[in-house]
This record gives C-alpha cells, structure tokens and sequence, in this order.
C-alpha cells in the first residue's frame, strides 16, 4: 500500500511590522505575567488560547481574546499555533481596540473563523496575505476610526521619544520640551494613550529594535541602537513587556521571519 502523504511542514514563525501596529504569529508556549503598551488581539490558529488576569485565579478559554493595554495577564498557548496582533495607543484603531474604550478584556470576538482563516494564510503565504487580512480585521472589529485626538503636547513628546531612541532624553527634558511639568506631562500621556509615559517609550524601543534586525542586525547590535543599555536590560525589558525571554522568540532554530510593511 502506498504510504499516506507526509504533512506540510509547518511555517517559519513570522512578525509584520507595520508603522504602528506589530503581528506575531507562531509557538509561544507559558507566557509569564506581563503587560503591554498595546491593546492585544489575540487568535488561535490551532487550539484554543488560556488567558489568566491578574485579579482572577482561573483561566479563561477562547478561539479569540483582546486584552487592552496595561492589562496584567499570563498565557498558556501550548494549545498550537497563536496570532498576536499589537496596535499601538496613539494612532488610528479598529473602534473595538481604542485604548480608551476597551478597558476590559473581551473574548470570542465576532468574525473569529474569518480571522483565523486570514491570519492562516498570511502564515503560509506572507508576502501575499496582508489585504486579506487588513479587510477581515476591519470586517471583524469595525474600520479603522481617525487617530485619537491627542493633546499636540503628547503627539509632541512621541515624535521627540521616537527621533531620539538613542539619546535616551530624560523626563525632565521631554517635559521642558512639552512646556508641562514632569508629572502634569505623565499624568496626561497616561490619560491620552491609556499607558504610562515610560513604558511607551520602551514599547517604541523594542519596536525599533526588531526594524533593525528585520535589516539584518544581531539582538544585541539592535537592542543597543533602539536604545537599551545592554543585552541584560533588553532582556528584562523584553520579559516584563511580552512574558517570554527575546532569545525564545528572536534566536535559535526557530527564528521568525521579520517582514517590515509600508
């Protein structure tokens, strides 16, 4: 008897970087406590995803999950494949990941077959799948609305944050530069975005570093030009933002594909 086909192999983990949005897709395995400076769509593409929040003692289970910004949570995605899709506070969303509006996380989203189905695709096929997935995310959580209307003072600071990753501008000089004192400039930010002024400011970090190694350079050449201190400070940063260490998900054998979109 002829033998039965052997399976596909499985696709390279893979992260899009767009101007202001990330997509992780791949095996993520425990992922520690931790928060992020983004609002989080999370997808199974196999399995199921366990969310567990800070204030609870029992996991959640879902095909689908979105967790806001600055949300503490744990994950299990042992279940197989997982999608993560990260938009950042500051500039256009879909209205069902508005930094200010999804405060609470939210689970079984609508369109979630479709999702998965586009997020599959672009998986298997990366460089062919981005405009299927962007017109499902919007079918799915509604069109993009305009970009927040941001005090011009924050849109101010991010763009000096973002211009000057390696001079690493303390809060007294950004706040100078804003004309606010250091807490009246912290106070809004964090009520602007829906995260506070410092740890944006590592999210754009580490955001930078992973354009840079998409460019072709080492984790610690990059951590050093988005501006971390040292490998150890990217390491701890990267720990505390995403729950997994940066050699888990940047190294090794299973080393993602980093495709830099317009």
């Amino acid at each position: 008897m002829p033998k039965p086909a052997a399976a596909p192999p499985e696709p390279s983990p893979l992260i899009c970087l767009w101007p202001e949005r990330l997509l992780f897709v791949g095996r993520l395995g425990e992922v520690a406590p931790h928060r992020h400076a983004a609002t989080v769509l999370l997808v199974a593409l196999q399995g199921e995803v366990r969310v567990r929040l800070s204030a609870e003692r029992s996991w959640r289970q879902a095909q689908t999950a979105l967790v806001p910004a600055g949300c503490m949570h744990a994950l299990d995605l042992r279940g197989g494949i997982t999608a993560v899709y990260y938009n950042d506070p500051h500039r256009p969303f879909h209205p069902a990941m508005s930094a200010r509006d999804a405060r609470e996380p939210a689970f079984e989203l609508p369109g979630g077959a479709a999702l998965r189905q586009a997020l599959q695709d672009l998986h298997e096929a990366p460089a062919q799948g981005g405009a299927a997935l962007e017109q499902v995310l919007a079918d799915s959580l509604g069109r993009y609305s305009p970009s927040p209307l941001l005090d011009a003072r924050v849109e101010a600071t991010i763009r000096l944050m973002q211009a000057d990753l390696g001079e690493n501008l303390p809060l007294a000089a950004l706040a100078e530069a804003s004309t606010l004192s250091p807490s009246r400039l912290q106070h809004l930010f964090q009520d602007q975005t829906g995260v506070p002024l410092r740890r944006f400011r590592i999210w754009i970090r580490f955001r930078r570093a992973l354009e840079r190694i998409a460019a072709g350079a080492s984790l610690t050449t990059a951590a050093f030009d988005a501006g971390f201190a040292s490998s150890t400070h990217f390491s701890h940063a990267f720990k505390a933002m995403f729950g997994v260490s940066p050699a888990s998900v940047l190294a090794g054998a299973s080393a993602p594909l980093i495709l830099a979109r317009p």
